[in-house]
């Protein structure tokens, strides 16, 4: 059985916090917005090197080989539109590098 959000930040929080925060009297919409902030946190200062999949939706969406998504800034997806399949990127704190040029577009990983 999956656990919902709540669960899962009484298991990582501790008492004293989840208390503080008063997390049991929050909505859901709450308790998932200060769970994926907590997620994206984490995962900052982490990085993804992989090769392009696929660029779809005119360079709005890069599949890696990894298996992650990547959705790309609508102002800068003219640039990814361009990359190919088989590209090496670098992704960091929501840039995404390729590396034979260096050239860099905002992402944030998506999931389906």
């Amino acid at each position: 059985m999956k656990m919902d959000n709540k669960e899962q930040l009484k298991k990582l929080m501790e008492e004293k916090d989840f208390s503080l925060l008063m997390i049991n009297s929050m909505n859901e919409e709450q308790i998932d917005t200060l769970y994926n902030w907590g997620l994206k946190m984490f995962g900052l200062g982490q990085s993804v090197i992989s090769d392009i999949d696929d660029i779809k939706l005119d360079g709005r969406l890069i599949c890696l080989e990894d298996g992650t998504y990547w959705e790309v800034d609508e102002f800068e997806a003219y640039t990814a539109d361009m990359w190919s399949f088989g590209d090496k990127v670098l992704v960091v704190d929501d840039e995404m590098y390729k590396l034979d040029d260096m050239e860099k577009v905002s992402v944030s990983q998506t999931y389906f």
